[in-house]
């Protein structure tokens, strides 16, 4: 694992040697580029290890740490404290756009954004339009926050997008399920999961292998196909 240098204004993490490399010892024959958006306590409090008197401390070191470890190239920075969600969104709109128009195929990047980062993540996805992008937001609603969108003229949201939920979080609590079907977009592939840790919304705060394994493997699919579809499951495989 490659040494992570951590700043109040940036988090700048070397190219992942890691992400290069399977199991099994093999090479890899590309390289995934994950960006990750932190909660807004981070922002708030420009630390990159916050502490919430609820939920305990924001890990971001850890996080990084354990997505760096699952085999991508991680980028990650802390927030101005006067950021809106719009001006996020923009600055990730150009980061990706770079990515794109450096050669990076859109299936080979992921963007994660955990409670405030996951609206900045799909408010982006809305002005990038990109299908094959993917996303894994958490402690989000996007259902809601997709009609937000829609409802302001922002457009609506394109991508593979994985939204990860807690059954404990009262954040997200009454959130409806969000389909395919309920977005009426033919660019828009959602995936949703349900989990019960019954950490509430400090489920995010750390790199719990409930939420971890999931993107991580939701990044590595890159050769699933673009077709969109809709599911909807709790922790084990089930679908309801």
């Amino acid at each position: 694992m490659h040494s992570l240098k951590v700043l109040i204004t940036a988090i700048a993490l070397l190219p992942a040697g890691s992400a290069a490399a399977h199991a099994d010892g093999g090479t890899a024959t590309q390289v995934l580029h994950l960006i990750y958006l932190h909660g807004q306590i981070v922002q708030l409090q420009q630390d990159a290890r916050p502490e919430h008197p609820r939920f305990g401390h924001y890990e971001l070191k850890k996080i990084l740490t354990a997505l760096d470890e699952a085999g991508f190239s991680v980028s990650a920075a802390i927030r101005p404290r006067e950021t809106t969600i719009d001006q996020a969104a923009e600055q990730l709109v150009t980061e990706v756009r770079a990515l794109i128009d450096s050669g990076v195929p859109p299936q080979q990047i992921l963007v994660v954004g955990a409670s405030m980062g996951g609206a900045i993540a799909l408010s982006a996805a809305a002005r990038l339009q990109q299908p094959a992008l993917r996303l894994a937001v958490l402690g989000v609603c996007p259902s809601r926050f997709a009609k937000r969108l829609a409802a302001a003229g922002k457009g609506s949201i394109s991508g593979r997008v994985l939204a990860i939920r807690e059954a404990s979080d009262e954040v997200t609590a009454s959130c409806p399920s969000w389909t395919v079907e309920s977005a009426q977009a033919d660019h828009l592939a959602v995936r949703e999961i349900i989990l019960h840790t019954g950490l509430h919304h400090g489920f995010l705060f750390k790199p719990l292998p409930e939420w971890v394994e999931p993107v991580s493997a939701w990044g590595h699919a890159t050769s699933e196909s673009g077709s969109c579809h809709q599911a909807h499951e709790e922790p084990g495989g089930h679908r309801r």
